[in-house]
């Protein structure tokens, strides 16, 4: 949930209030409140197996653009209500985590240790089990759109989903070889360090939210998870999505509701402002401390689709990077001014004629996939055809 809360901590629509008639004197409303540190929880109490994160943070001040800073050196536990306790490990870089087996018919509260002495505890959190649910995808108007359906039950009623995605890109063209500016000849390349084809990644940066209870047989259909806009190169060779879903209460739906609103209306001087939310965190010593985040409990569920540009034809992945990419051939004599002066990237031998006449070439941009942000290394979990 790490991407939504800090999207969630925006500009906080307030410099907006400009706004009286004849007013000619700029109005800096008192935000005391706001410019203070705010401590971020954020995490899932994953039971029944699993790991459980927690991430804690400060938001930044208002009026600036640097990140939430990290809170280190926490003390987070967990305590159950038959006397059973779990400390949650530490990266030291404000992550605390545990993968102990945490049981299902528990009930948990969160306590909150920080460095300056300052401590905070949960309302009392019950987990709820989600149902099963599966991914789909259709073609609309040359987008893709990736749907979650799965229905609701007495238990649980609400749903929140976040993805990860994962995504094989290839250049317009591969270098085989490499020109050693030193000795002035051409070295090929290990096949297993060819820079043709990345791999790159993303999650989801928004609050996808729905309620059972507003459908026939509260089974959700069809809850779009995002977009795939049309020419993207995400659908241009294979494409990975892992959905999870968690079941969570009304409280927890009403806060990632306000969240979602917040998040949906910038610029809303009407939409709530996250110090403004209530969160189930709570300050021991004051408990009129503003606190950001809520925090569930309960077993997710995992779903994974794959889906490859065979599945969406037609499909062309159209990108500017690549509109100015040339391809031409230089004889021996230019090699050292073609490759060496100009830095343009040599391909593959240029034959027409035996023996070889020369090679084909193009810029690096046009060959080397790591320039838009990949890795070459392919992921463990990636899964090929």
């Amino acid at each position: 949930m790490d991407a939504v809360i800090k999207k969630m901590h925006l500009p906080l629509i307030l410099g907006v209030l400009f706004v009286f008639f004849g007013c000619r004197e700029p109005f800096t409303p008192e935000l005391k409140e706001l410019n203070e540190s705010i401590l971020v929880v954020e995490g899932f109490i994953e039971v029944g197996g699993g790991n459980t994160s927690i991430k804690l943070s400060l938001a930044s001040p208002l009026y600036t653009d640097l990140p939430n800073l990290p809170v280190p050196r926490a003390i987070i536990t967990l305590l159950g209500e038959n006397g059973e306790r779990w400390e949650l490990g530490t990266d030291n870089w404000g992550a605390y985590v545990t993968d102990a087996f945490l049981p299902e018919d528990e009930v948990y509260t969160l306590t909150i240790d920080l460095s300056n002495g300052q401590s905070y505890v949960s309302d009392k959190i019950k987990p709820i089990i989600s149902p099963d649910f599966d991914i789909t995808f259709t073609k609309e108007d040359g987008n893709v759109q990736v749907y979650s359906n799965t229905t609701g039950n007495d238990e649980a009623e609400y749903f929140l989903w976040q993805y990860d995605e994962t995504w094989m890109y290839r250049t317009p063209y591969t270098s085989f070889f490499n020109y050693d500016k030193d000795t002035k000849e051409m070295v090929a390349i290990p096949l297993d360090q060819l820079t043709n084809r990345c791999y790159n990644f993303d999650q989801s940066r928004r609050v996808i939210l729905e309620a059972s209870s507003r459908f026939e047989n509260n089974r959700i259909f069809q809850k779009e998870l995002l977009t795939i806009d049309s020419l993207s190169e995400k659908l241009g060779v294979r494409y990975r999505i892992k959905a999870r879903q968690y079941a969570i209460d009304r409280e927890a739906y009403i806060f990632w509701e306000s969240i979602r609103r917040n998040s949906d209306d910038i610029g809303d001087i009407f939409s709530p402002l996250p110090s403004a939310v209530s969160s189930n965190i709570h300050a021991i010593d004051d408990p009129d401390e503003s606190v950001i985040g809520y925090v569930s409990a309960g077993k997710s569920n995992e779903k994974i689709l794959y889906i490859n540009s065979n599945d969406v034809l037609p499909w062309r992945t159209s990108l500017k990077d690549y509109f100015g990419c040339v391809i031409d051939t230089v004889a021996p004599i230019d090699y050292e001014e073609i490759f060496g002066l100009l830095n343009f990237t040599p391909l593959y031998e240029y034959c027409e004629n035996l023996p070889c006449g020369g090679y084909f070439y193009s810029t690096e941009g046009c060959t080397d996939c790591r320039l838009r942000g990949g890795v070459l290394q392919k992921p463990d979990y990636w899964e090929d055809e």
